[in-house]
């Protein structure tokens, strides 16, 4: 009896894994809590591979988004998911990644992703306007986050942001910056991004991301003998220069 009994709940208990795994992915997602401003639209496929065309957060769209996970690790009811968005052909970011750890911290690993420099200007509270050309890449080894609530977002990074060919067109002015780089860091919960100094703008500069996607920075603005001429006629709008002939940069 005990045997038949063992034979029935192993048969059930994989009838009833099989039935989860083959429900439509738009059924999934549902049941899906997700922070207010974030869309995510028309999901098909099911939880193998699963297709979303579009992710909305503000004005940021994601196109293109194809999940596939493993048996094994739906198995351990720690789902991993492989993930690759947008394509040439698409607006908005393009790249792939992997994440893990949904019930508990949050690890995203081996992420790469290219994103037009002009997408992130536009969502910048900047002095005045301007257009910048060129894709901002980046590349991130690892980054464990704090999971959705938790008061500290950001648990551990290792990654790069880059600009290689760094251009912005401000007041009819085609300027040419050079390249500029960030490191990532955590900074007392905070996702720290840190442009590299010495570069030809004399900048220095920090953003953070903290929960809740609120967005802050500082840093400032110091003209050297590298400062693209063409960029001294917007530095008024930027504000009066201290003492140390700094430019002041909040966000």
């Amino acid at each position: 009896m005990k045997k038949w009994f063992a034979y029935g709940a192993i048969f059930f208990s994989i009838y009833l894994f099989f039935i989860i795994v083959t429900l439509p992915a738009g059924f999934i997602f549902s049941f899906v809590k997700v922070p207010n401003k974030l869309d995510i639209n028309n999901v098909t496929g099911t939880v193998w591979q699963a297709n979303i065309e579009q992710i909305k957060y503000n004005d940021l769209v994601i196109e293109q988004v194809l999940l596939k996970t493993s048996f094994w690790s739906l198995l351990t009811l720690d789902p991993s998911f492989d993930i690759q968005f947008g394509d040439a052909l698409s607006k908005g970011p393009e790249g792939k990644l992997t994440l893990s750890g949904l019930l508990t911290n949050i690890s995203i690993e081996q992420l790469t992703l290219n994103m037009s420099a002009n997408d992130i200007a536009q969502q910048l509270a900047l002095p005045i306007p301007l257009t910048a050309t060129g894709l901002v890449e980046l590349s991130l080894e690892s980054l464990i986050l704090a999971p959705l609530g938790g008061k500290n977002l950001c648990q551990q990074v290792k990654g790069r942001i880059s600009w290689p060919k760094a251009k912005v067109i401000a007041l009819d002015e085609r300027v040419t910056l050079g390249k500029l780089s960030a490191a990532l860091s955590c900074d007392q919960g905070a996702l720290a991004v840190k442009i590299t100094p010495n570069n030809d703008l004399g900048l220095t500069f920090t953003a953070y991301l903290n929960q809740g996607a609120k967005l802050s920075g500082n840093g400032y603005l110091q003209p050297g003998e590298n400062f693209p001429n063409a960029l001294k006629q917007v530095l008024p709008f930027i504000g009066n220069a201290d003492t140390k002939g700094r430019y002041r940069l909040k966000l």
